[in-house]
């Protein structure tokens, strides 16, 4: 007789646990420790509930599971489920809502299906955003609610679990463990996939673009060049994810969409449905990646990971502290509030039907067409790029207040990508402008057309964008454009003036954006501000260059502003938009190493301006092979070349006043060692040859340093810093034999000449001059790139470092400078007051190596220490001065083993730099490598290891092995093997490196090697005696490896070299079923050469490689593995032999397959099950069929 559950009264129960879909609540009621009776409803629930308790280290929680309508999902089922739960269960505390998610995988977040994600509080949010409410924009939403925090009882229970996990890990996977064995049927159900993990082959994350093309609903015929690669997991265990989560009524399945929620980490539609009253916990596991891609393949293993989680969690959730919890409110009628609001939403979608009347009016007020200039900005603008600014705290002020006239200014040099910006800006707030009755006009001005972008055409334009906004014109502005037409007169600013006023009052606000502002004729700029002063209170967001906001301010004096500069991420985005995009027109030539060189070249080059990437990369994927880009990207596109030119021939062209002035100011600004303060450049130039004191008055205006350079040169508003417009001029400057008449040493000359001309003035003025510090601590780089050729600059540094010149102001406060940037920033050390200055450490840190070699200075001051700790060839090891170094041995230094307070040797340092030539002097001339610094990775083997440098790798090597550094050694070789280099791996083996030894993930050289594919390494590590059974962690051998990434050929050469091929991980897969799993024939074909092979081993739930080809339908294989002596008629756990399982799983071709070579057609197991009966039951006519005219019957049991 069947034991009665107990029956609790419903206010025993404190804990709401709502599972939306039916699998779901499968796992949900699979976590249950007891089960209770149905309880008493009241007469209005419906919902039907599963009681019971979970167990905690307290006592235990009683539960409420309850789920959603079948085919009903979205916030206003999963609301009036939680409903109907409180009004018959008033003792609960909080709620837990648990079920599956579409993950949002991104950098920072390497998410994968089957992990975890939980919600928690950020200090603003409770942890769930809804997503298609409130203000949705391209950078994500302005949320109008989000769920409350869970109580303080379940957040300390969260937090106590994630410490947990970093010190223990997560029982999650014993959790399932159990509920197989407590439900077989749940980890191989009749139809579809289990309740277990679905292998790593089959959680495919493809980039953004990509759409699902196959009519199939997996992704077997999907493009594997589209895929996103992503570092291997160590095992399957999932991992779990902390943030915020999305929620709606939509199933997200576009990855556009998706990407536009970096900040969450998955959507789900139930959520939403219970904010502000019913304080809740979301648990998602992931079932997919909101694509087009999205199948059901994971989901039920997903409910089970998340389902794990929930009863991990409250196993660890105290049951004093839930009881002590205040009970959950019901729920309020805000579901009405949200169905509303989407039915305005979509009313405003709707667009009035332009009468002729009204299509008269918009031609009179402005001809121009400025949608079409939006329209074609859209399509520049690549997705998801912008989006900084739309996060950006004024951005946010600005749309917030209510002050007349609040502009929110974006400055930015020419090419910056401020009109991308705008367009972005532009559809962000038509966005909320449709949700919030709000106006909005822009205008994209252009320096090419102003005659159509007069003021009138402007203004007019900025009526009739709003006009069209409005479903029916006032009377009041008909009539009056009525009366204006048929006088046949034009719009007036009077005119534009009065119906602006009219017109905005039909809305609650009105956003104005005017983007490059700098293009219009200063006079119409003028009569623009002005009107726009005079009108009604209005947002106004506008782009210019720098220039003109002193005229803006005149203006509007309620400014936010923001510097615009091309983002680093932006860029990126474009660049990778462009390859493979319309521009390319060559997308085969194309592999990962030219990527990564495009990307570095170009981001690298960009310096704040959007332009000249987009000039470059397109230039580059112009070239139709990979060597004509490689060729492509050493220069940048000619006419930006020619444009320079030109520009310095107008620039030689102007007076001789300017273009003298310019003549010095493009060449100080491009070898200046550091942006120049627009000060320090100005007081630069006011520094004559015969010059005893600084004179101020010789400064130029800082206005004319612009003008006089025809915009070759630009200045940093937020740092006020000048500079060349774009490091495209810099590099064109670079390759010319002269600049204006001299050569690049001459010029540092002349630089280095009036650095030290103003550390020599004796005025006592000097705090009140901007050059020192600049000449303190750069005049030694100028000296060194002028060759240190004999002249003015060359004797006043001699007698500037000669210890008996100390004698006036500027000396000692130069020096007190350069000591501070030597020490003080980087070491937080400070020269000590009346201590002499370390002259010889200052002439080694600038690599002043004539100056050594004609100096008096002793051997003691040659091997002293400073501040640092540091010895004088220590600061010329470091920056990789090879002559210094070998000027200093010559005047005596022999401290090449001292180490400074850092542990740190000259020897280290020139190996952290990669400096070869210094590292070979140093040992040449007895300097010994350290390997016990207590910075493992920086002593140099180490450091020379990671620069590649192979020579002196060598002689480290050796005295490494000598020394009886071994095991660093061996850390070493793992390393090298990873950045595939053999030569260097092979090298450290012979001088002694452990072959065999591991890293913390229990993977040996060997495993690296395979992981990598690098089939050379993997030769050379096994002619060197590496072991080739070693294990990983996740239980995995080279041979397994191997196998995984799909490498034939070391496949073959593990096997031939007598690699164990029966092994198996913790689950009992060996490595024929992982080649089986992954489909690869050739590979089962060599495993299957193997007289020593397992063909019948069978892993934890008794599934054979046999019954893994027929489950996922891979008829070759099954035909390879009967033809090699596969057992045909072993049953698995659930009594299945392969040919059921293939008939079960709808694979006809494999059951061809194992009729052909003999399977027992009408075997019947322990259940009364055949073949026949699985294939009728799941409705496949074509495995039918085939069995029937095999001969297959319904066999009575």
């Amino acid at each position: 007789m069947a034991q009665s559950l107990p029956q609790l009264d419903n206010s025993d129960y404190t804990i709401g646990w709502i599972a939306a879909l039916p699998h779901e609540r499968s796992a949900a009621q699979s976590m249950l420790d007891e089960k209770h009776a149905p309880p008493l409803k009241h007469p209005n629930d419906e919902n039907i509930y599963t009681l019971g308790s979970i167990y905690c280290s307290g006592g235990k929680h009683n539960v409420v599971i309850a789920s959603l309508p079948p085919g009903r999902s979205g916030p206003t089922p999963a609301a009036t489920t939680a409903t109907h739960m409180l009004s018959s269960f008033p003792e609960i505390k909080f709620g837990l809502i648990v079920g599956i998610g579409g993950g949002i995988p991104s950098d920072d977040n390497d998410i994968r299906l089957g992990d975890v994600v939980v919600s928690q509080p950020d200090g603003q949010f409770g942890g769930v955003r809804q997503y298609d409410r409130g203000k949705a924009t391209f950078h994500g939403f302005e949320e109008c609610g989000a769920l409350n925090s869970p109580p303080r009882a379940l957040l300390n229970a969260v937090g106590a679990l994630q410490s947990k996990h970093e010190m223990e890990g997560s029982v999650i996977p014993d959790i399932l463990e159990i509920m197989c064995t407590n439900y077989p049927l749940m980890a191989k159900p009749r139809v579809g996939p289990g309740y277990v993990y679905q292998g790593a082959a089959n959680d495919r994350l493809f980039n953004a673009s990509y759409k699902h093309t196959s009519s199939r609903k997996e992704c077997s015929e999907c493009d594997n060049a589209e895929e996103k690669r992503r570092p291997e997991r160590p095992d399957q265990d999932p991992y779990i994810f902390y943030g915020t989560i999305a929620s709606g009524n939509a199933v997200i399945k576009d990855a556009h969409i998706r990407d536009l929620f970096p900040d969450c980490l998955c959507f789900e539609t139930e959520a939403a449905g219970l904010m502000n009253d019913f304080p809740c916990l979301v648990i998602r596991g992931i079932s997919d990646y909101c694509d087009s891609h999205k199948n059901d393949r994971w989901q039920r293993y997903a409910a089970a990971t998340a389902a794990a989680y929930a009863k991990e969690l409250l196993s660890i959730t105290d049951v004093t502290d839930v009881r002590s919890t205040p009970d959950a409110r019901r729920i309020s009628s805000q579901l009405q509030e949200i169905n509303s609001t989407t039915q305005k939403i979509a009313s405003t979608l709707q667009q009035t039907q332009l009468s002729k009347e009204r299509q008269d009016i918009y031609q009179w007020l402005s001809p121009l067409n400025i949608s079409a200039r939006h329209s074609e900005n859209q399509k520049t603008r690549v997705d998801g790029t912008g989006l900084w600014l739309l996060e950006h705290v004024e951005f946010g002020n600005w749309l917030s207040q209510t002050v007349k006239f609040q502009t929110l200014c974006c400055y930015g040099d020419p090419g910056a990508g401020k009109t991308i910006l705008s367009s972005l800006v532009i559809d962000h707030l038509e966005h909320l402008a449709r949700e919030s009755k709000s106006g909005l006009s822009y205008i994209y001005c252009d320096y090419k057309d102003p005659e159509q972008q007069s003021t009138e055409n402007i203004v007019g334009a900025i009526i009739k964008q709003l006009l069209i906004q409005i479903p029916q014109i006032p009377d009041s502005v008909v009539s009056r454009c009525r009366d204006r037409m048929n006088a046949g007169k034009p719009l007036s600013l009077g005119d534009a003036s009065e119906l602006f006023s009219i017109i905005c009052a039909q809305f609650s606000r009105v956003y104005i954006c005017l983007d490059a502002l700098d293009e219009l004729q200063e006079s119409n700029l003028r009569r623009i501000l002005k009107w726009i002063q005079d009108g009604p209170s209005v947002h106004i967001f506008l782009t210019s260059r720098p220039h003109i906001q002193d005229v803006v301010l005149e203006y509007l004096e309620s400014q936010h502003t923001v510097i615009v500069r091309a983002n680093e991420s932006d860029i990126r985005r474009f660049i990778e938009h462009e390859i493979g995009g319309p521009n390319d027109i060559a997308p085969r030539a194309m592999d990962e190493r030219l990527k990564g060189d495009i990307f570095a070249k170009i981001l690298g080059s960009a310096k704040g301006i959007f332009l000249l990437p987009s000039l470059q990369v397109r230039t580059v994927l112009q070239a139709v092979t990979k060597r004509s880009r490689e060729e492509s990207l050493e220069s940048l596109p000619s006419s930006l070349g020619e444009a320079f030119a030109g520009t310095i021939t107008r620039i030689l062209q102007q007076p001789n006043s300017m273009s003298e002035l310019a003549r010095k100011i493009i060449p100080w600004v491009h070898f200046a060692e550091r942006p120049l303060t627009v000060d320090e450049l100005a007081s630069s130039l006011a520094i004559h040859d015969d010059d005893n004191s600084f004179n101020s008055r010789g400064m130029p205006d800082p206005d004319i340093l612009l003008h006089c350079c025809y915009g070759l040169v630009v200045v940093d508003q937020e740092t006020s810093t000048i500079r060349l417009v774009h490091y495209s001029l810099a590099e064109y400057l670079s390759k010319q034999e002269e600049i204006f008449g001299s050569n690049q040493q001459q010029w540092h000359d002349r630089i280095a000449t009036v650095c030290l001309r103003f550390l020599n003035f004796s005025t006592a003025s000097h705090t009140e001059v901007v050059p020192l510090k600049y000449a303190a601590t750069q005049w030694g780089h100028h000296l060194r790139r002028s060759d240190q050729r004999p002249g003015i600059a060359f004797e006043m540094a001699k007698r500037y470092l000669d210890i008996d010149c100390q004698n006036h102001i500027n000396y000692s406060a130069g020096l007190k400078l350069l000591c501070d940037f030597m020490y003080k920033t980087r070491f937080r050390r400070e020269q000590t007051p009346g201590t002499r200055y370390p002259l010889v450490h200052i002439a080694a840190f600038f690599g002043l190596d004539k100056i050594i070699l004609q100096s008096s200075w002793t051997r003691s001051d040659l091997n002293s220490k400073d501040v640092a700790g540091r010895t004088p060839i220590a600061w010329a090891a470091e920056s990789g001065f090879q002559d210094t170094t070998m000027a200093l041995i010559k005047k005596g230094a022999t401290a090449l083993d001292w180490v400074d307070d850092f542990d740190l040797s000259p020897l280290i340092l020139a190996a952290i730099g990669g400096h070869r030539a210094v590292g070979q002097t140093l040992i040449g001339k007895g300097a010994k490598p350290r390997f016990d610094s207590s910075l493992q990775r920086t002593t140099s083997i180490w450091a020379a290891e990671k620069n590649g440098n192979n020579d002196m790798l060598g002689m480290l090597a050796e005295r490494s092995a000598a020394s009886g550094s071994i095991e660093s050694l061996g850390t070493l070789m793992r390393d090298t093997v990873q950045r595939g280099n053999k030569n260097m791996a092979e090298m450290l083996i012979e001088k002694g490196a452990a072959i065999n030894s591991v890293d913390g993930s229990g993977r040996s050289a060997l495993i690296t090697a395979v992981y990598r594919g690098n089939e050379a390494m993997v030769e050379m590590l096994i002619e060197k005696g590496a072991a080739l059974d070693v294990v990983d962690d996740a239980g995995r051998t080279p041979l397994v490896w191997a196998i995984r990434t799909g490498k034939d050929s070391i496949v073959k050469m593990l096997v031939e070299k007598g690699a164990t091929v029966n092994s198996a991980n913790m689950v009992g897969k060996t490595a024929l079923m992982e080649a089986v799993e992954n489909g690869s024939d050739n590979i089962t074909r060599i495993l299957t050469e193997r007289h020593d092979l397992a063909i019948d081993a069978a892993d934890t739930w008794r599934k054979t490689a046999l019954m893994l080809a027929a489950e996922t339908g891979k008829d070759t294989i099954a035909r390879i593995l009967a033809e090699k002596g596969a057992t045909l008629d072993l049953v698995n756990s659930i009594g299945q032999t392969a040919l059921m399982v293939a008939a079960d799983n709808g694979k006809n071709s494999v059951v061809e397959a194992l009729i052909e070579k003999g399977a027992a057609i009408n075997f019947m197991n322990d259940f009364g099950e055949t073949a026949l009966t699985y294939a009728e039951l799941m409705g496949y006519s074509s495995v039918i069929e085939t069995l029937k005219a095999n001969g297959a019957k319904i066999v009575e049991a």
